[in-house]
């Protein structure tokens, strides 16, 4: 069974899905990550963070600057 905090970033992911058009957003397999692409885009467009707040600021930086990392 999931631990709660483990439930509350899946939604929170969900959410960042939801809100973000486009991207893609998923947990790391090391704790304390999260990622976000932009399928369809070459190179990739990635961006990490420690949490999903930071996570939202990346894709907009992201976004605005139209930066690939």
């Amino acid at each position: 069974m999931d631990e709660p905090d483990d439930h509350d970033q899946a939604t929170a992911l969900a959410a960042v899905d939801r809100d973000y058009p486009g991207w893609h957003a998923w947990p790391a397999a090391l704790a304390g990550l999260v990622y976000a692409r932009r399928p369809r885009t070459s190179p990739p467009m990635v961006v990490r963070a420690t949490s999903v707040g930071q996570l939202r600021e990346e894709i907009e930086t992201a976004e605005r600057e139209g930066r690939l990392r």
